[in-house]
């Protein structure tokens, strides 16, 4: 059942940090809320981390989704928008909840609101990803030329800075890979705040959502694209159900 964490109130957003390193316990306690098709899924990664990891990420945002629609974990079922965006199915559409769930490394973040879109992404730090080769075919011009004109040890960090952004408002638009990561820029870089700088042919678009740095844990990047403007963003651990605490 839900309790007061899970009230989401006009303009508030919640984000819910997960992690996801769990003991042989605990992964066969998670993979009982999941579906058949859930499980399909994780068995056919061929590392053990990386199924424990899904089966930790999917886990969990059953368990705190559940909350939110007074239901039990185990029974939610979800479907695939027309643009590929998974979402909870019509016997939930009455608590008008959006949520957007993104995974790397150790951890998964799970963002939550009421009846606004939203996308969130979260990503490692990786330095040898973080090439100037990558930039250039991922960035827009003016994004590759902001990266180059950095301090090479502040470089890594505001690259994923922008990447995670970029990765929010592709996931919150919903277009998935037919949105070029080249057609549209982002702020960022050290006192940057998160925001749309252009839209490709759509001018509109800058107006219609806003940007939000989340925190992470040390070594990770993670934002937040939601629909509107002037949000409440909370950010919430999660410490229940399957997943270990560490």
């Amino acid at each position: 059942m839900g309790s007061d964490q899970h009230v989401l109130g006009p303009g508030v957003a919640h984000v819910w940090q997960i992690p996801l390193v769990l003991e042989e316990p605990a992964v066969q306690r998670c993979r009982q809320a999941l579906s058949s098709d859930e499980i399909q899924r994780a068995d056919r990664f061929h590392f053990a981390r990386d199924r424990v990891r899904f089966v930790a990420a999917h886990a969990a945002m059953r368990e705190i989704l559940a909350g939110y629609v007074n239901s039990a974990p185990q029974d939610l079922t979800f479907v695939t928008g027309d643009r590929g965006k998974p979402a909870l199915a019509s016997g939930w559409k009455g608590f008008q909840v959006e949520f957007n769930l993104s995974h790397s490394g150790d951890f998964a973040v799970l963002a939550i609101a009421k009846s606004m879109v939203l996308g969130v992404d979260i990503e490692r730090i990786k330095p040898e990803f973080a090439s100037e080769q990558i930039a250039e075919r991922f960035f827009a011009p003016s994004e590759v030329d902001h990266l180059r004109s950095l301090p090479p040890a502040a470089q890594a960090e505001a690259f994923f800075s922008c990447w995670t952004r970029k990765e929010a408002y592709i996931k919150a638009v919903g277009e998935g890979l037919s949105i070029p990561l080249d057609s549209f820029a982002v702020a960022f870089g050290p006192g940057a705040s998160p925001r749309l700088l252009h839209v490709d042919a759509q001018l509109d678009e800058i107006s219609r959502w806003s940007m939000y740095d989340l925190q992470a844990p040390g070594g990770y990047k993670a934002a937040l694209v939601i629909e509107g403007q002037g949000h409440h963003v909370l950010q919430k651990p999660w410490k229940a159900g399957c997943v270990s605490r560490g």
